[in-house]
């Protein structure tokens, strides 16, 4: 498909720009749900933080369009894109505790 966007008018130019935008954000939300749904409740799992540390965790919730995963360090709200289930040795631990308690929200 061959566009001359030199022919367009300012106002294609935008509704083009629009259109595109729309789309762009429909395919990513189709690739998170897809994403999401590689995850389940009581899941243990793991993501990299900015500062390159590696948490571990266990999903408490799955949101929209992220998972609430529970750490010894508190409740994370993660996109599924940076969550990976965690390495079988450290999920089947007997050490791992089953049921974890999640600290109420101080409002």
């Amino acid at each position: 498909m061959s566009l001359d966007l030199s022919k367009l008018s300012e106002e294609e130019l935008i509704e083009l720009n629009r259109r595109i935008v729309e789309r762009l954000q429909l395919v990513r939300a189709a690739k998170n749900l897809t994403r999401l749904a590689c995850f389940s409740v009581r899941m243990t799992v793991e993501f990299e933080t900015d500062d390159g540390r590696t948490i571990g965790g266990t999903v408490a919730r799955l949101n929209q369009k992220t998972a609430t995963v529970v750490t010894a360090s508190g409740r994370w709200r993660v996109s599924p894109s940076l969550l990976r289930p965690a390495p079988a040795q450290q999920a089947s631990s007997a050490a791992a505790p089953r049921v974890v308690a999640m600290p109420r929200r101080q409002e």
